[in-house]
């Protein structure tokens, strides 16, 4: 899987996690995402980084995005969250 499929999967997942749909592997209720700082776990940041690393059928995103990609995923997913509101 590519880069812009791993961004797509994050955004679906913060989509359904924002309005609570099945499926989703997290609870929105867990995060601040007005909070925008890097260093806080219950920040949008923090969001990205628990759905990076869900494990979901032995598989984690996190493990099949290259490293030097993270930043701009991080970039993409953050601007994603800002458009909703």
């Amino acid at each position: 899987m590519g880069l812009n499929t791993d961004i797509s999967e994050v955004i679906t997942q913060i989509d359904k996690i924002i309005t609570s749909k099945d499926g989703r592997w997290l609870d929105v209720a867990d995060y601040n995402l007005k909070s925008k700082d890097r260093k806080n776990m219950k920040s949008v940041y923090g969001l990205i980084h628990d759905i990076l690393h869900h494990n979901d059928n032995d598989q984690r995103i996190i493990d099949r995005t290259h490293k030097d990609n993270l930043e701009y995923l991080y970039k993409k997913t953050v601007e994603h969250v800002k458009s909703l509101g």
